[in-house]
């Protein structure tokens, strides 16, 4: 598929109700990704000598914060499913992931090269190797959320177990994401106006990574699809998305 690649259409219910929020919290977090790898595109090949190290660090970020989401769907998030739904339940979703990784831990490994001075930065082959795992991955983004639909969630779950598995999410998040990093990509990849509610995190950690922990690495943050207060930036890709 061409770029830019297309965000995820919003599934049907209410945020609010645990057995419709499966899937429409995960269409919102995977819309992080597709706006992450848009910008990623959108911007490569302009990159001039003197943004490189920022913009290469911008894209560790982007690759660590995938990373980081699909290692707590295999560790906790899809055991929780499989428990009720069935052994094996979710792993076509981790089979997908074996689908772009190669490709994506390639390129995510030469962007620390380039950040640490150890290789030349191509913008046209970064570009080249981008839209190389680009479609699988986001047909898999896409995929995904079907497997979470309401109604097969309500067959077997009830709902103090899906807002108890919640509550439980936010503190493994917490664990896992660097708050240096990892929640500000959250925050920078993500267009408030779509879900305003979102990310689930407390309030003051929210406040303190946009007007704390974001400021350290904010000349990477320049190359973000939103600002740390989730407006769109224009041009990226994801405003015709």
């Amino acid at each position: 598929m061409p770029f830019p690649y297309p965000l995820i259409a919003r599934p049907p219910g209410d945020w609010q109700d645990p057995f419709d929020n499966q899937a429409i919290e995960m269409s919102v977090s995977h819309n992080m990704f597709i706006r992450g790898l848009n910008a990623l595109h959108a911007q490569a090949p302009g990159i001039r000598p003197e943004q490189v190290k920022a913009f290469a660090f911008f894209a560790i970020s982007f690759f660590e914060m995938v990373e980081t989401h699909h290692n707590i769907e295999e560790t906790y998030l899809f055991p929780f499913y499989d428990a009720k739904l069935g052994a094996g339940a979710m792993a076509g979703n981790v089979a997908e992931h074996a689908s772009f990784m190669p490709a994506f831990a390639a390129l995510h490994a030469h962007l620390k090269s380039v950040h640490a001075g150890a290789a030349p930065y191509d913008g046209a082959a970064v570009a080249a190797q981008l839209a190389g795992f680009a479609d699988a991955l986001v047909a898999h983004l896409t995929a995904e959320i079907p497997t979470l639909a309401a109604a097969r969630l309500r067959a077997v779950f009830t709902r103090a177990e899906l807002k108890a598995m919640e509550d439980e999410l936010v503190k493994v998040i917490m664990k896992d994401i660097s708050l240096w990093t990892t929640l500000p990509m959250g925050l920078l990849c993500h267009d408030k106006s779509t879900a305003p509610y979102f990310p689930p995190m407390p309030a003051p950690i929210l406040w303190a990574v946009q007007y704390g922990f974001s400021w350290r690495h904010r000349d990477a943050w320049e190359f973000a699809p939103c600002d740390v207060y989730g407006r769109l930036k224009p041009g990226m890709g994801n405003d015709t998305a």
